[in-house]
């Protein structure tokens, strides 16, 4: 696989988990305050592995490098623990 084509699934793949994002905020924003306060560092945490993914993918699809074994490993584990991260705050979110 080229680099076009892995930046390029990546991004198809975070566009679903900002969907994931956005309808965890959703329940998020209908707990009461307490209750807010308990995820909200978790969803901050969710928020800045998207946004990590994001840059890398910009970088890479940008410098386009012949050998981007070391950022596509980067990125397989950033997406790793985003989804640990994300199954901890929905099962959080979920409790209330």
């Amino acid at each position: 696989m080229d680099v076009k084509d892995y930046c390029r699934s990546i991004e198809i793949e975070l566009n679903a988990w900002k969907t994931k994002m956005y309808n965890m905020v959703r329940k998020v924003d209908k707990l009461r305050s307490a209750d807010k306060n308990k995820v909200s560092a978790q969803i901050q945490d969710l928020h800045k592995h998207i946004e990590d993914i994001e840059r890398l993918v910009n970088t890479l699809q940008s410098e386009c490098p012949a050998d981007f074994g070391p950022q596509k490993k980067n990125i397989e584990a950033t997406q790793s623990d985003m989804k640990k991260k994300y199954e901890d705050a929905m099962a959080a979110v979920l409790q209330f």
